[in-house]
């Protein structure tokens, strides 16, 4: 069994939107998954957490982390491929200011409870939202297939905004009823009137 916790961000609005289209069209074009598709979001972190234990402080860190953080936008700049062994396509998140304080808060508070992150690509690490990937479909799709998919998206221009507006714990797997040990919505900006 697989003991990473995935900590991801949720999203509303437009980017969403077109990203739900997108992965409509190409899982039906690939025939890639046979009845739902995996949830989209924005993987912020993850962690080893093999016993209950470690998901409950992954848990209570993660509200911490959330309650300090205030609803956020994100944009993407068009699609971003990640080849074999991943064969994942994805759009490409800008990298913003909230989007580090967010990574940032919620490093800061698993630490506290003693919980690593596995960091798995370090500084380098590409914030997308993911559409297909080999790891939760159906059907793998082979590498001609992926390789098309990329040349197809290769040149779009694409520039959508969404909202951050929750973080979420999952575990790598599709089962929406299983898979969620927490989700933990970012709280709201005091609304100020103009006198």
């Amino acid at each position: 069994m697989d003991n990473r916790l995935f900590i991801v961000a949720i999203l509303e609005g437009e980017l969403l939107k077109r990203a739900l289209f997108l992965q409509k069209l190409f899982a039906a074009k690939y025939h890639l998954y046979k009845g739902s598709l995996p949830p989209l979001h924005i993987t912020l972190d993850v962690v080893d957490a093999p016993e209950k234990f470690r998901i409950e402080k992954t848990r209570e860190a993660v509200q911490e982390a959330s309650q300090e953080l205030n609803p956020f936008n994100v944009k993407t700049t068009g699609f971003a491929c990640f080849p074999p062994p991943y064969k994942s396509l994805g759009l490409l998140i800008k990298k913003n200011e909230e989007l580090h304080t967010a990574v940032g808060k919620i490093r800061n508070y698993l630490a506290r409870k003693r919980i690593s992150t596995l960091n798995p690509f370090g500084e380098d690490w590409i914030f997308h939202l993911t559409l297909v990937n080999k790891f939760l479909a159906d059907r793998e799709w082979t590498e001609k297939e992926f390789f098309e998919a990329c040349n197809i998206v290769e040149d779009v221009p694409l520039d959508l905004a969404g909202q951050v507006v929750g973080i979420a714990i999952w575990h790598p797997i599709k089962d929406v009823k299983l898979m969620n040990e927490g989700t933990f919505f970012l709280k709201k900006q005091k609304s100020f009137l103009n006198n």
